[in-house]
């Protein structure tokens, strides 16, 4: 569980964020919406320690991050993994060694125990066959798979994913999603995901967090998200001409 509290952050005179307080549980897929600019990539910054906010907490299951030192936060950093936007990974290693990558920096694990782990997690993600494969020679949907195998390869409390399906084709996006949520439930991982994808809202949206010029507007699920009359949301959701004459 991460629990956010009073949260603000200006850069100069521009607030960016306003006083959020957002609770993102265990076990559930969290997502962060909002249009470009709204704050977003800020407030996810600011949970994982890249800018520091002005006022406000954030507790790791409890445990004050903003208030840590940076020995401290590192042994934070060390339960959180990364999905980016990119996939981000590295050309000239083989995708096992990027799968590897993460416990080699993170862990103590013995060769053989990494091995192991990294084949655990290709499988998980339908990959067994790609591991001497370079980054080159996968597809997008591959790519991310990978992405995803790396960032869970350390077993992380907490995952955050950076438009997962940034670049994929809908039925891909569809798989990535179905991937992310299932890993979620299975690990009972605290897993937060930034994404402008209403796809993703639909379908895998457990909890929603929308702000709106750096405030939270509405929070709720992908049930209610559908049902709200709230302005800025409706304006969000229904922002295409499909989506408009779907409502209707």
């Amino acid at each position: 569980m991460i629990e956010v509290a009073g949260l603000s952050k200006a850069f100069g005179d521009k607030e960016v964020l306003k006083d959020i307080s957002v609770t993102f549980d265990a076990g559930k897929t969290n997502l962060i919406i909002g249009a470009s600019g709204s704050g977003k990539s800020t407030l996810a910054r600011c949970l994982i320690g890249l800018v520091d906010p002005d006022t406000g907490t954030v507790l790791y299951d409890g445990r004050n991050f903003i208030e840590m030192n940076m020995k401290e936060r590192k042994m934070i950093r060390r339960e959180v993994g990364f999905l980016f936007q990119g996939s981000a990974l590295f050309d000239f290693m083989t995708v096992e060694q990027n799968v590897q990558f993460p416990l080699d920096m993170l862990t103590s694990m013995t060769a053989k125990e990494k091995v192991v782990r990294v084949a655990e997690v290709l499988e998980r993600v339908e990959l067994s066959h790609a591991g001497k494969l370079f980054p080159g020679e996968l597809s997008g949907g591959m790519k991310k798979r990978v992405g995803i195998a790396r960032a869970i390869s350390p077993n992380p409390t907490y995952l955050f994913c950076d438009e997962p399906n940034s670049g994929l084709d809908p039925q891909t996006s569809i798989v990535i999603d179905k991937l992310i949520h299932e890993i979620t439930l299975e690990y009972n991982t605290t897993t937060v995901i930034i994404t402008h994808d209403m796809n993703s809202v639909i379908d895998i949206g457990d909890h929603i967090l929308f702000i709106h010029n750096g405030r939270k507007s509405w929070e709720g699920d992908k049930v209610s998200i559908l049902e709200t009359e709230n302005k800025e949301v409706l304006d969000f959701v229904y922002a295409s001409e499909f989506m408009k004459k779907a409502r209707k």
